[in-house]
């Protein structure tokens, strides 16, 4: 077919386009779909990616840049096709659209992208990125004022590499499997309680006391990383090897099975000494941690405070504040 260059025929036929050739079509030929959900009746958005959609009025005859903030780009068919094809010449625009005449829109919708799961906080990068705690940081301050945790014992734990300072002043305490790798942290603070995510979970927080390469004679376990290290403030046998294991609360199946084997790793014919609450809670873990106690031929003992005291660490604060009476 022939085209004429007669001003009168280019018009006829620029209006032929406006008429005729709907926007939809020109932006499903450019790879934009119907985005259903972001539309309405008066105004239709199609989109091509995140952060790149047009918006159709009119019933197809018009349209608008809702990306553009220092003025509204919009127009005709025409215009479209020469916005998405920065720099065309009108001459090339009419080629475009000669090819689109008779066409219509296919209806294709919009499928947005699934969005990535964000991988969870590996705790190994984490602890590796904090310092331990020191004197006159938040993380000490809390654990010794607040928490009446002595000196010598935050030395311990640091000195084997068991805690670190996390944000807002929280103290973390590593947890660890069998083989000795970061699996987690227990974080306590003024206003915060909590287990990190990611990486191996709830395994055991262990803290070794003796001459390194002793075995222990003696396992405490306690519920928490604070009771443990309350118990081992106070314990008068922490001169035996010994080992002061956490559990953060409750044990998965994984972590009874480390537990398991850890007990193993006892002198024969030592203790464990079972440092719960004196709750119900407290006689639920001695029901699962006693059987598992005398079947690796280890003695079972319960120790916990006495019912005015909450916990292990409540028994330290209070011989603290009696301390500084006297």
């Amino acid at each position: 077919m022939a085209y004429q260059n007669s001003p009168q025929q280019m018009n006829d036929e620029l209006q032929k386009f406006r008429d005729e050739i709907s926007c939809i079509v020109v932006l499903e030929h450019a790879g934009y779909r119907f985005a259903r959900s972001e539309s309405s009746a008066r105004h239709m958005r199609f989109r091509r990616q995140k952060g790149e959609s047009i918006i159709v009025t009119h019933g197809g005859k018009g349209w608008w840049d809702p990306h553009n903030s220092s003025s509204i780009v919009k127009g005709s068919v025409i215009d479209l096709v020469r916005f998405l094809n920065p720099g065309m010449s009108l001459g090339n625009a009419r080629v475009e659209l000669r090819g689109m005449l008779g066409l219509t829109p296919s209806g294709a919708e919009y499928v947005a992208e699934p969005k990535e799961r964000k991988p969870a906080r590996d705790p190994q990068y984490m602890w590796k990125n904090r310092q331990a705690p020191h004197p006159g940081s938040a993380a000490w301050t809390y654990l010794t004022r607040d928490r009446a945790l002595p000196e010598s014992v935050l030395r311990l734990a640091i000195q084997q590499g068991l805690l670190r300072e996390g944000m807002k002043g929280t103290a973390w305490f590593a947890h660890s499997n069998n083989a000795g790798e970061l699996t987690g942290m227990e974080m306590r603070g003024p206003d915060y309680r909590g287990f990190s995510s990611g990486g191996g979970g709830k395994m055991l927080f262990r803290m070794r006391t003796g001459e390194k390469g002793e075995t222990p004679v003696r396992l405490v376990i306690g519920e928490s990383a604070i009771d443990v290290l309350s118990y081992a403030a106070m314990d008068p046998f922490n001169f035996e090897p010994s080992l002061y294991v956490s559990t953060g609360g409750g044990m998965s199946p994984e972590a009874l099975e480390e537990f398991r084997a850890l007990l193993g790793t006892l002198e024969a014919g030592g203790r464990v000494m079972i440092a719960v609450d004196c709750d119900a809670q407290g006689d639920r873990y001695e029901e699962i941690y006693a059987p598992m106690i005398r079947e690796a031929g280890l003695k079972p003992l319960r120790y916990s405070p006495s019912a005015r005291d909450k916990d292990w660490n409540a028994v330290l604060q209070r011989r603290a504040r009696q301390d500084v009476a006297a």
